[in-house]
């Protein structure tokens, strides 16, 4: 099961573009890196990388198994997120219980005591009165999951309260991922009207690798074709070089995104996506420093700052 605890944040190594920007040679470099540097917990997705290439589903998984296959002494647990059908982008998924079922059990046969939790990815269901018969089934296997001593969680539902109205005494076991970053909040907002007491992972906390410079050919954000407003960037560059309330006081977007997080008190972890080496051993690194600092309560006053900042440019 995934232990996050209430004192400290945790960071999680994300594998979304995993065979698609990042090579199989340097995805293991960033796998080694993470452990070797305390790291424990990974996030992938049966359907990464979601490059549109057919040929590429599921790549992700199938080198995260080739990888363990050849270290079991390594020890990690691994978060993955299971309904696509697709790795084009689609919403189109498969959430019934014999699936949820079939696909936990191979990644039981794959991944060993690896497996730490099972999360639903992407549901949509909820328009149709029909839908909830569908989804009280979804949940029903989720629950017979958690009591087979794996947590839990989902990411991308549309409609959490019927997920909630399912299974009521599941409310506190969820680990739910939600975009979460510098300009919004909603996402997070719309599961904790019910589920006040889940646990919550952030991703895209730097907008898919946001820079002040421009943006490089094959970077994150140009894959993900992420347009970003020049007054976002300015507003946050401009944060950078005259706050010093944030404490370590960052000196890159990537940091600010990291002290951003780390201050938010409802995030429980964070989902990082490094493209290589260098930019996780920094990460890793100021994450590090942010654990350190004790005055949470200041940094995320200079949070709302920037959100108030951020408000006003844009």
């Amino acid at each position: 099961m995934i232990n996050l605890a209430p004192s400290r944040k945790t960071l999680v190594l994300g594998t979304a573009l995993w065979g698609w920007g990042i090579e199989r040679k340097d995805a293991y470099e960033l796998l080694e890196l993470f452990f070797e540097n305390g790291g424990t917990i990974v996030d992938t997705a049966i359907n990464y990388p979601i490059s549109s290439r057919k040929e590429d589903f599921g790549l992700a998984i199938k080198w995260l198994a080739d990888w363990r296959a050849l270290h079991p002494q390594f020890k990690f647990s691994l978060i993955v997120k299971v309904g696509a059908v697709d790795n084009i982008g689609s919403s189109d998924v498969d959430l019934s219980s014999r699936s949820i079922t079939n696909t936990t059990s191979r990644l039981r046969d794959e991944f060993g005591d690896s497996l730490a939790c099972i999360s639903i990815h992407w549901d949509n269901r909820g328009g149709d009165v029909s839908d909830y018969y569908l989804i009280e089934q979804t949940v029903d296997a989720m629950s017979k999951i958690e009591i087979s001593n794996l947590s839990i969680g989902m990411s991308g539902i549309r409609f959490p309260e019927l997920y909630y109205r399912a299974n009521p005494s599941l409310s506190e076991k969820w680990i739910i991922q939600v975009k979460e970053n510098f300009a919004t909040s909603s996402a997070r907002e719309a599961y904790h009207t019910f589920f006040p007491q889940a646990k919550y992972l952030a991703y895209g906390i730097n907008l898919g690798g946001l820079k002040i410079e421009p943006s490089k050919n094959y970077s994150s954000i140009e894959l993900r074709k992420i347009c970003v407003p020049q007054a976002l960037v300015n507003t946050l560059s401009e944060f950078i070089s005259t706050n010093r309330s944030f404490q370590p006081s960052p000196t890159t977007l990537n940091e600010l995104a990291l002290a951003v997080s780390h201050a938010n008190p409802w995030i429980a972890g964070v989902i990082i996506g490094p493209r290589n080496a260098t930019q996780l051993i920094s990460t890793l690194s100021y994450w590090d420093k942010l654990e350190q600092q004790v005055d949470r309560v200041k940094n995320f006053e200079s949070l709302n700052i920037l959100a108030k900042a951020i408000i006003e440019n844009n």
